[in-house]
């Protein structure tokens, strides 16, 4: 059961024509992952007059590729699962959205180029969640898969199999905490944020490896 996590691709960000200074880039950075984690986005248009639907994309975008990454790290075939299992992954992707956890501890600036540091608290939802689910895998379900008659038989287990998975992750997100936490400058220049630069916090925050 091996974690495939590829990196999340989160577009720069382009600040020109914002009138932003100082310290307002603290308040757009928070506002910014507020709207991608939390979906929470009026700070966010207020600071850049984006449009509620241009700011729900941007947690949409998020919430999707992390849902991705669940159903691939843990082999959920999501052809062959029910329509209440996979709204169950969904409100599971966004509880462990809603509880990551970052604040902007300083903002620094010379010439054009201004210095945010985040303190970021990554989760710990794949460690307390990964070893239940190998057992699971193991013990019970690969047993029943293996030796089912038919193909049709083991396509019957996903759902079984999923619904299982589920009840695990949901307790690891329900129980999650946090691990060691990660300081990451995220620099600012010409007005820009760069991909990389959220990639990087994405990567953080979420304990993607």
């Amino acid at each position: 059961m091996k974690k495939l996590f590829p990196l999340l691709v989160i577009c720069a960000v382009l600040l020109t024509g914002c009138g932003f200074a100082g310290e307002n880039y603290r308040n757009y950075v928070t506002a910014i992952l507020d709207c991608t984690y939390h979906n929470e986005s009026s700070s966010y248009r207020e600071l850049t007059n984006a449009s509620e639907l241009s700011a729900n994309a941007i947690y949409e975008n998020e919430f999707q590729e992390l849902n991705q990454i669940i159903y691939d790290t843990y082999g959920i075939r999501t052809d062959l699962i029910s329509e209440e299992t996979r709204e169950g992954y969904e409100a599971l992707t966004k509880a462990v959205l809603m509880k990551t956890k970052y604040n902007v501890r300083d903002v620094m600036h010379e010439d054009s180029t201004y210095t945010v540091v985040l303190v970021l608290s990554p989760v710990d939802f794949w460690e307390r969640s990964q070893e239940k689910v190998r057992i699971y895998y193991y013990s019970d379900y690969f047993r029943k898969f293996r030796t089912a008659p038919t193909r049709a038989d083991a396509d019957k287990l996903e759902e079984e199999y999923a619904s299982r998975i589920l009840e695990i992750l949901m307790d690891s997100a329900e129980h999650l905490d946090y691990l060691e936490p990660a300081v990451y400058t995220c620099t600012i220049q010409n007005n820009t944020v760069s991909a990389e630069d959220w990639q990087e916090v994405d990567r953080l925050l979420l304990n993607l490896e």
